[in-house]
């Protein structure tokens, strides 16, 4: 879930250094402190990666080799250096055929190594180099990206039933796979194709060839920017949830069940060497997942769309075209770990859980999707704590604050109707949730925090009471289309505002 652009300082610092195909191979600056000691290896001795086809080739790991099954590639360099120094210590190159390299008498125990194969197939060229190998005793082995582990369970939500799958086929905010232009758009991408397979290549070739980086939007805090896919395929320039959008959007046009997928991309290097941001769960990103051949694949066009949208400003920018890969295309999870950690998918369904969210106060979580409060005080949901649409405080509760950050990014959520007891909206309380339309505040509100519903870019109405004694800056920022009624005694609340509210109506 997201963030249309999650707060406007992340975002310009975050979203998004564009290093297709470059990856981690550009972080020499960090790489030195990166030794075998501060990293883990893997628990797994096979990556798969999956041809456009459908195909499986696998990279290895037995005993000292490295083993790159082929299945068919052609032109095949594999090479073999210090992630530290950048020295290569093995390469071979083939025409084709299975390679099998000898590498641990060439690596010491101290170094993690850098793989890069490239090879073609299918009529692409691929250029991977996200594997990272370590030695283990006289063993090689993959080495495990911190978050792997953390992003394989927040992978747990995307289920494969019919139910879910069918969930994944319908329109959402942002994702309206029933507009009749882009059922239309979509239809003529694959027109001729019968496989998803095909289909979904298609799909991904368009968007990755045809729509553009907006480098302008990155930095215009003044404007609010449209990233429903419907929006993004007419005007052709977007940033990554948009690219994502679009994608999911026309895949599900075609009957293919695919996702929008939020989470972090930092440097190997950072996940490695920095807490802070091995453990963030803002979002600064969005990439995809599609399901083909009975498993989840994920894509990441960002990454391979290297056009960008440069200038001043979003009249007199200027598209520059430049070639796409396809190097993160069905790309496996132990692979996409490296330089992204998954912190959730916008799949509307709830995964049942339970838990605490404030000194008294509890909640639950039910398969279709409503999370229930119960208890007293302040709520804080735990982090990531966010699929769910739909909110309901139990009768008996007596919850008298929205806590900070409380629902933050649960852009799932379409109205909320707060009991009659809550008295204090915290900062940023309800920022970023997308597709809030409407939301009751009653009668013995007291305060409105900072930023409390910053980028709700649907909401469409909010009367707030006449108890209401103060509203902080930004608290309705970024919500374009809000008509909103306040007292007389607040008019004026919103003279800060980047992007002000549709219509301010102010009371007598």
């Amino acid at each position: 879930m997201i963030l249309n652009i999650i707060l406007s300082a992340v975002l310009a610092a975050c979203m998004f250094i564009n290093y297709t195909g470059a990856g981690i191979a550009d972080v020499s600056v960090n790489a030195a402190s990166v030794t075998a000691q501060k990293c883990e290896a893997a628990d797994y001795d096979k990556i798969e990666l999956t041809t456009v086809k459908g195909n499986k080739l696998e990279v290895k790991v037995d005993g000292s080799n490295l083993i790159f099954v082929s299945s068919g590639a052609k032109s095949i360099s594999i090479e073999v250096a210090s992630f530290e120094s950048g020295k290569r210590v093995a390469y071979e190159h083939k025409s084709s055929g299975d390679v099998k390299m000898n590498v641990a008498s060439k690596m010491n125990t101290k170094e993690i190594y850098q793989v890069t194969i490239q090879y073609s197939i299918d009529g692409i060229n691929y250029t991977q180099e996200e594997i990272m190998l370590m030695k283990n005793g006289n063993k090689v082995a993959f080495v495990k990206s911190p978050v792997y582990d953390f992003s394989k369970k927040r992978c747990s939500e995307m289920w494969t039933d019919k139910q879910s799958l069918e969930e994944c086929l319908k329109p959402q905010n942002d994702i309206e796979c029933n507009d009749p232009f882009i059922i239309n758009l979509s239809n003529e991408i694959c027109e001729g194709l019968t496989s998803d397979w095909d289909k979904s290549y298609a799909i991904y070739t368009y968007i990755v060839s045809e729509l553009y980086y907006d480098d302008i939007q990155l930095e215009d805090e003044k404007y609010n920017y449209q990233d429903d896919a419907a929006s993004v395929l007419r005007r052709k320039i977007a940033i990554c949830e948009g690219f994502s959008n679009a994608y999911v959007a026309l895949c599900r046009a075609q009957g293919i069940p695919a996702v929008v997928e939020f989470g972090t991309t930092e440097l190997f290097s950072d996940y490695v060497l920095k807490k802070d941001v091995r453990n963030d769960e803002w979002p600064n990103h969005a990439w995809a997942a599609v399901y083909l051949g009975d498993e989840w694949l994920f894509v990441d066009p960002t990454f391979d769309n290297n056009n960008k949208y440069t200038g001043n400003d979003r009249q007199s920018g200027k598209m520059r075209k430049a070639r796409h890969t396809y190097n993160y295309y069905l790309i496996p999870l132990e692979v996409l770990c490296v330089e992204h950690k998954m912190l959730d998918a916008d799949t509307v369904h709830g995964i049942e859980s339970n838990g605490s969210c404030g000194d008294n106060a509890t909640y639950t979580i039910t398969r279709d999707g409503v999370l229930t409060i119960y208890g007293s005080g302040e709520i804080v949901l735990p982090d990531g704590v966010n699929g769910f649409s739909k909110v309901v405080f139990d009768p008996s509760s007596n919850i008298t604050a929205i806590g900070e950050n409380c629902f933050v990014d649960c852009d799932l959520i379409t109205e909320v109707i707060l009991p009659d007891t809550v008295t204090k909206i915290a900062r940023s309380g309800f920022s970023t949730c997308e597709d809030l339309e409407y939301i009751y505040l009653p009668e013995g509100l007291k305060t409105i925090g900072r930023e409390a519903f910053d980028i709700c870019d649907e909401l469409a109405y909010v009367y707030v009471p006449d108890s209401v004694t103060s509203i902080s800056m930004y608290a309705f920022d970024d919500c374009p289309r809000l008509i909103i009624s306040v007292p007389k005694a607040l008019e004026g609340f919103d003279k800060d505002n980047y992007i002000p509210c549709y219509r301010v109506i102010v009371r007598s």
